[in-house]
């Protein structure tokens, strides 16, 4: 194990294969030479020990997380007030919990020291750099070294120390030179980095390939050939501190590849689309990240590069060569379709100060990982992929513990770990939670407790009228001739549910269609200037024909729709559920409200913040954003007042945030003859680098917006976060097998951060795999007399007010109504809806 660095490990015999493909500088024939006369040799040994830094961390020395992306070591952002003592919440009934987390240890005698390495002459790239550094592996023992920083778990003999090395290749002599900086305490950043280093070269000794944030298993590839995909398994791993101790988090995930290729992929495109395939090109191709299987490195592609093909020529080590000429050397591989375009992939921001150039690759030799919308909407192919996307926890604990048998058994990282000092706990951590007191839901008048045996409550309202039911009248109804039938029931049960719901159902205008096209369905809307709403039913879920109609019907005639799938309609058994949940959507896009729970507040506003990333926005669009925010305006918080806004950089999203949350103020005075006395804001869609910013620059623009305007409530702002890699366990009474923890658990110790205001709710049940908790981070909190309880059972409360679902969702209402607000506007009306519009749930 002696002299190993950080990005070496893999075997000799994949050197080749995991060599970079060509890079350019502008897309252009003949573009620059990367690499220096005669360092053929050295470059080719460069390619496989080059450092794979800068993966997304979750927090400072932490891999395999989600967050921010860079190779340093990040800032440890503190959110927990100075004042406050104690973040445990005390209501509700305990409950015995386990979490995907192993405690780690270091020994007490461990000395971590960090040195500074220096070469003369001269030296920039990392991965010489440490092919010269590893000549002296005998003399240094065990190191991490990361191109610039040495680390190593005890003290050099000598300060400074000086060695000879020489360049493998042409024998040129270079001085290395190490020099003790200091002796690092467990509480510098620096040593989890080191830590997390370290597990992620034991994570290499299992053979384990990094794609992306984690490491997966090729070996264990199962194919589905029914599908079109194969999924490789994999393992998420993250260290870093938690409240008492470092531990270690890990959980199953899962890579799905597709069988076909892109050349397969784009040709498909082509075929099915010639008047507009490039159009088709960008929204399903641009955006997407494909792994090239001759050396397994993931891609994502930002453009298709149509003039250029195989047969283009560059400059490789100082000669014309072509593509095809290149892969058929350096990997062995023949390329087929010479008139095939090329894939353009850009380098991020800190590759391209290292110099690297845009990468092109050929679409017949890479393939698209995850899944399509096509994909994902295919009933019969997801229930086939559940078994591995969806893992009860019982079958997820048991694979958690094969890993972490299979890793702290093997002689190599035993060897390694005791190098360094560390030991793991060999159970997962136990955590106390506790269960919430059940909501009272109001409906109509009628008051029922959700206890969470059941997903949902639809079935204690059967007969029950809605809180505030509208009439639903002066309305059309478009569909296709051929889908007559599922209008016919779809208007039958409409006016039967409607008695139940107390909605007035009239006899609609009805338009039938001579064709399905996104323009019949246009011009057929278009013959019904003055109406309230477009029920519309769509034979499939073709995206580009539902964002026609929408983007008419929401920006030309400035109305509500409801668009259905006819399939929704086809089947019997479940119409009527399917109508009832139709007719409440349709009955809160007009301006009526569903149920209530009870809220506390006199006098509160609470908004909810999300963003769309327009990946492929088209031509002269580039990658914009659509930020939206919805703020409630009435006591109950059932009403929202929704705005959105396109912003393609982050001082345009701050700009928009701050003005949004004032026009939302001056609507709910308009409303309510004052403005609310407490704003509590859920921010959603938040990396872990990104709390700075938003702390210091959207929090900032907000309370100087208050402080302009004499204006200052009690006002909480809370990051929310639904993509982390904690799972929770609770135990079944009767099996003592692991499951889910029931709606309205809540942990607050052990597994959250020392820095943080912050805890974790599972406010939803799920009827397949593992219950994923939320993430709640209260960055902001002046004033607000919320101590940790009422901050916990707000935040659950506003689960169950998504008139959408009759059930608790993951998170807060109003981050969903942003989300489905930002995604609506930005997939398909691409512009900003009518203002008369803003205080009506249309987007749903």
């Amino acid at each position: 194990m002696a002299g190993r660095e950080e990005g070496r490990g893999r075997a000799r015999g994949r050197a080749r294969g995991r060599q970079r493909p060509p890079q350019q500088d502008g897309g252009q024939q003949g573009s620059v030479d990367l690499r220096r006369p005669g360092e053929e040799g050295l470059e080719r040994q460069l390619a496989q020990l080059q450092l794979q830094d800068g993966k997304r961390k979750e927090g400072a020395g932490a891999i395999g997380g989600k967050g921010s992306r860079g190779g340093g070591v990040k800032e440890v952002v503190w959110t927990r007030p100075e004042d406050l003592k104690d973040k445990k919440g005390k209501s509700g009934t305990h409950i015995a919990l386990r979490g995907n987390y192993y405690q780690m240890t270091a020994r007490p005698e461990l000395c971590l020291c960090l040195y500074h390495v220096d070469f003369s002459p001269e030296e920039e790239r990392t991965g010489a750099k440490k092919m010269l550094l590893r000549q002296h592996s005998n003399t240094l023992g065990n190191y991490i070294f990361d191109g610039m920083q040495l680390f190593l778990p005890r003290k050099l003999a000598k300060d400074p120390l000086e060695m000879a090395s020489k360049r493998p290749d042409d024998e040129s002599p270079y001085i290395v030179k190490i020099r003790f900086i200091k002796e690092l305490p467990s509480s510098d950043p620096e040593y989890l980095k080191v830590f997390s280093l370290v597990i992620k070269r034991c994570l290499e000794y299992l053979g384990l390939t990094q794609l992306g944030q984690h490491y997966y298993d090729p070996k264990a590839e199962v194919t589905s050939q029914k599908h079109r995909v194969s999924i490789w398994p994999g393992q998420l791993v993250c260290i870093r501190q938690h409240e008492h101790h470092v531990m270690l988090v890990t959980d199953v995930v899962h890579k799905f590849l597709r069988l076909d290729t892109m050349h397969d992929v784009l040709r498909q495109i082509v075929a099915n689309n010639p008047d507009n395939y490039n159009v088709v090109v960008r929204r399903k191709v641009l955006g997407s990240v494909v792994m090239t299987r001759y050396n397994q490195r993931t891609y994502t592609i930002h453009e298709v590069a149509w003039s250029l093909s195989p047969t283009t020529t560059f400059t490789f080590h100082g000669e014309e060569i072509t593509y095809m000429e290149y892969y058929q050397q350096t990997y062995q591989v023949t390329i087929r379709d010479h008139r095939q375009p090329l894939l353009l992939s850009r380098p991020r921001l800190r590759d391209q100060r290292r110099g690297r150039g845009n990468v092109y690759l050929i679409p017949e030799l890479c393939v698209a990982t995850g899944l399509t919308e096509d994909m994902r909407n295919d009933y019969a192919m997801m229930r086939d992929m559940s078994q591995w996307t969806k893992m009860e926890p019982d079958r997820r604990v048991l694979a958690i513990r094969k890993f972490s048998t299979q890793l702290f058994s093997n002689d190599k990282v035993k060897a390694e770990l005791q190098q360094w000092g560390l030991e793991f706990a060999q159970v997962l951590s136990q955590v106390r939670g506790r269960v919430l007191p059940p909501e009272v839901i109001n409906m109509g008048g009628h008051t029922f407790q959700f206890k969470g045996r059941g997903t949902d409550w639809i079935h204690e309202v059967k007969d029950v009228p809605l809180t505030t039911p509208v009439q639903l009248t002066n309305w059309v109804l478009i569909f296709p001739g051929r889908l007559k039938p599922e209008a016919e029931d779809l208007l039958g049960g409409l006016r039967r549910v409607g008695r139940t719901l107390g909605m007035v159902v009239t006899q609609p205008a009805i338009e039938i269609l001579k064709g399905d096209s996104a323009q019949d369905y246009v011009h057929g809307a278009g013959r019904h200037g003055g109406v309230k709403i477009c029920v519309v039913i769509l034979p499939n879920t073709r995206l580009d024909r539902y964002a026609a109609v929408k983007r008419h019907v929401t920006c030309v005639m400035g109305i509500p729709s409801q668009m259905i799938v006819a399939r929704t309609l086809q089947n019997r058994g479940k119409l009527q559920a399917v109508v009832y949940k139709i007719a409440v959507q349709i009955n809160c896009k007009l301006g009526g409200e569903a149920w209530r729970v009870h809220i506390p507040f006199q006098n509160a506003m609470v908004i909810g913040y999300d963003a769309f990333h327009d990946r492929g926005g088209g031509a002269g669009r580039g990658n914009a954003s659509w930020g939206a925010v919805v703020a409630s305006y009435n006591r109950d918080l059932t009403r929202y007042y929704g705005q959105v806004n396109r912003h393609v950089n982050q001082e345009e999203l701050t700009s928009n945030f701050s003005v949004a949350v004032m026009n939302a103020l001056r609507h709910y005075h308009k409303v309510n003859g004052q403005l609310p006395e407490r704003v509590v804001v859920y921010r959603d869609g938040v990396g872990e680098g990104q709390l700075t910013y938003v702390r210091d620059t959207e929090v900032a623009a907000i309370k100087a917006c208050f402080e302009a305007h004499g204006f200052s409530p009690r006002f909480s702002f809370v990051v929310v976060s639904k993509r982390i890699n904690t799972r929770l366990f609770a135990q079944d009474s009767t099996s003592g097998k692991p499951i889910n923890p029931p709606p309205g658990t809540v942990c607050d110790d052990v597994i959250t951060m020392p820095e943080r205001y912050d805890f974790y709710l599972v406010s939803q049940q799920v009827t397949q795999g593992t219950v994923t908790p939320t993430s709640y981070n209260i960055i902001e909190d002046i004033n607000s007399n919320l101590d940790p309880d009422r901050h916990q059972r707000l935040a659950y409360k506003l689960s169950f007010l998504y008139c959408n679902w009759m059930g608790p969702v993951r998170v807060p209402a109003p981050c969903v109504y942003a989300h489905k607000l930002a995604s609506v506007t930005g997939q398909a009306l691409r512009d900003s809806p009518p203002q008369h519009l803003r205080d009506k749930l249309w987007f749903l």
